[in-house]
């Protein structure tokens, strides 16, 4: 048995421990070392803990790590005009300092320059020496002073969208904005007038796929933006379109040397001289990665994945052992599915599709025959997060996405695993809402699921309320649709059992005839349904979680024949082999032992 137990009535909880211990690195600057000198600095974020700073000296990869007292990440990061090294958090959006002259102080939150704010996305230096970030959700533009330590809240630069998601300051000492994700801008902020306005052509607005505007300052010290194919040189305040622009300025050190490089625990520096290049290492301590997803792969293994960064594992029940198999450049996985002893792993952003085979004993990330995994691309028009992934009739796979960033209506894809290819795509299945879950029912042949009333990021829900549909693979077309909650915002989950199809809202599991088209009975659960965390166990029983425990369901009863509290938050889910169900809590992968049960059908063993 590994890590603690916990006993609950008649099943058992158990702590499987921390399998992924990378730490997501968010930036890197070069700055002063306090001593005179320089080092490199490497912020990294802890979804399930607290962000850290990690010093590094150059020459030697010695370093040193600053853990902050507030903050789970940081996308800011800057060498602030006082020669102290500033972050801005997400989930929060507070200002963390660093002196690297009094080290002993370690990062200290400075403060909170908005209210209303939960992230600063960028910082950069104005020509008053005062720092200026850029926020989400109210697309607000943000302001300290390193001398007095003043704070200002400059206001929304843009009447509806959400996302201030970039900014620059011009040699002009005006600050430009870059504004999405639905319709997209691009605005000036004058520090000698406090006044600011839009100042995208009009011929760009309102393009397709377009959703928001990237400033940044390039090598020549000017500022540019990119808007879809258009790259703008900002000349004060009149846009000009360009073919080209200078690069982004390198990571140098004082003595010329560039940081070609660097990753989670190595760096290259390379002499311009000379041309060589050399790589260090340093080492940090981080508390363990934030797990996303767990699901059953082949062999009866759990496999997992964690969240920024996006790293692989697998849990082997048999031995106990769990191995960390390795990383891939997304986000994090949101579906996985066993097929014919392998796994395909579908993550965000652009709901990219791979393909891992265990057999082979190593992990190689890549498009081409000899990866493994092997990445085949994007599932298709209107995927960006693939909450949903099925078996359906005929051999093919049924993947149910959110769609992009400022976008209404995700997508239906249909993947053909002999062609690794989407052969075909359902966009707006249910008009201007996500797909959630999906289950499909063999006696009816439909695939049944359920939707969110919400878009992509930096949107809001043009729908009241959620919807359940069936689609038919043979008419290739939805066949039913309904909401069968009032206010529903979601169905998480949704599994079909014994002719019956069991979707879920809130607190609520419903059993649901796709003969009749109707719901045939409600269940109280214990809590309100966890995502893609429902199955039927070998059983015949149904098994699920909520966000605090774990709840077994009789089928042919429609009751919750037993529940347990688990001790620690259940925050993701949902393997389910032989007689365990296994959920993710923070960066732990957990186990609960499923209790005997004697309600006429066949029992469960207590392990």
């Amino acid at each position: 048995m590994c890590g603690r137990c916990e006993l609950s009535a008649q099943g058992r909880f158990e702590s499987l421990g921390i399998p992924v211990r990378k730490g997501g690195l968010m930036g890197c600057v070069v700055g002063p070392n306090g001593h005179g000198g320089e080092a490199l600095y490497f912020n990294f974020n802890q979804l399930s803990g607290l962000l850290f700073l990690v010093q590094v000296d150059p020459d030697t990869g010695q370093a040193r790590q600053f853990n902050a007292p507030q903050g789970p990440g940081a996308w800011a990061l800057l060498v602030g005009p006082d020669e102290k090294i500033y972050l801005g958090t997400w989930d929060g959006a507070l200002i963390l300092r660093f002196d690297p002259q009094q080290p002993e102080k370690g990062l200290e939150v400075v403060g909170k320059p908005s209210p209303t704010e939960d992230y600063l996305w960028q910082f950069d230096v104005g020509k008053d020496a005062r720092l200026y970030a850029c926020t989400y959700p109210n697309a607000k533009l943000v302001r300290f002073d390193p001398k007095t330590g003043t704070m200002e809240d400059l206001g929304r630069m843009h009447a509806s969208e959400m996302y201030a998601r970039s900014l620059a300051v011009g040699p002009n000492g005006k600050v430009y904005v870059g504004i999405g994700t639905e319709k997209g801008d691009l605005v000036v902020f004058d520090p000698a007038t406090g006044q600011h306005r839009g100042i995208l052509p009009k011929g760009l607005r309102g393009a397709k796929g377009w959703s928001t505007v990237s400033v940044s300052r390039r090598s020549d010290g000017r500022v540019y933006a990119e808007f879809g194919p258009n790259l703008m040189r900002l000349d004060d305040e009149s846009p000009v379109i360009i073919e080209r622009a200078p690069e982004r300025p390198p990571l140098k050190l004082r003595d010329g040397r560039e940081v070609v490089a660097f990753g989670r625990g190595t760096f290259s520096l390379k002499d311009p001289r000379t041309g060589q290049i050399v790589e260090r290492a340093f080492k940090y301590e981080s508390a363990g990665d934030h797990i996303f997803m767990v699901g059953v792969g082949p062999s009866n293994c759990v496999y997992g994945s964690t969240a920024m960064p996006l790293e692989v594992f697998r849990h082997d029940p048999r031995s106990g052992r769990s191995a960390h198999l390795g990383g891939m450049p997304g986000g994090e996985v949101y579906s996985m599915l066993e097929h014919e002893q392998n796994l395909y792993l579908c993550y965000y952003g652009g709901a990219v599709m791979n393909l891992y085979n265990p057999a082979k004993p190593f992990w190689k990330f890549g498009a081409g025959a000899e990866c493994n995994p092997i990445s085949f691309g994007g599932v298709g028009d209107g995927h960006l997060r693939p909450r949903a992934m099925i078996h359906g009739p005929d051999g093919l796979i049924y993947i149910g996405s959110a769609p992009p960033y400022g976008e209404l209506g995700g997508a239906l894809g249909v993947w053909d695993p002999k062609q690794n290819k989407t052969i075909e795509n359902y966009r707006h299945l249910v008009t201007n809402q996500s797909i959630t879950s999906l289950a499909w029912e063999p006696r009816s042949g439909l695939i049944l699921g359920g939707s969110g009333n919400y878009g992509g990021g930096g949107t809001r829900p043009a729908e009241q309320e959620a919807r359940f549909f069936a689609f038919d693979p043979k008419k290739k077309g939805k066949v039913f649709e309904a909401s069968l909650v009032p206010g529903a915002v979601k169905y998480p989950a949704t599994c079909a059992a014994r002719g019956k199809v069991f979707t879920t809202v809130g607190d609520k599991l419903l059993v649901f005839d796709p003969q009749a088209m109707k719901v045939v009975r409600t269940v109280k659960l214990p809590g309100a349904q966890l995502d893609i965390s429902l199955g039927q166990h070998r059983s015949g029983k149904l098994v699920g979680l909520t966000a605090k425990s774990v709840y077994f369901l009789d089928v042919n009863r429609g009751e919750v024949v037993h529940s347990a509290e688990a001790p620690v938050p259940v925050n993701c889910g949902f393997a389910l082999v032989d007689d365990a169900v296994y959920f993710g809590s923070k960066a732990e992968l957990w186990r609960y032992w499923l209790p005997q049960l004697d309600v006429n059908t066949e029992q469960v063993k207590t392990k």
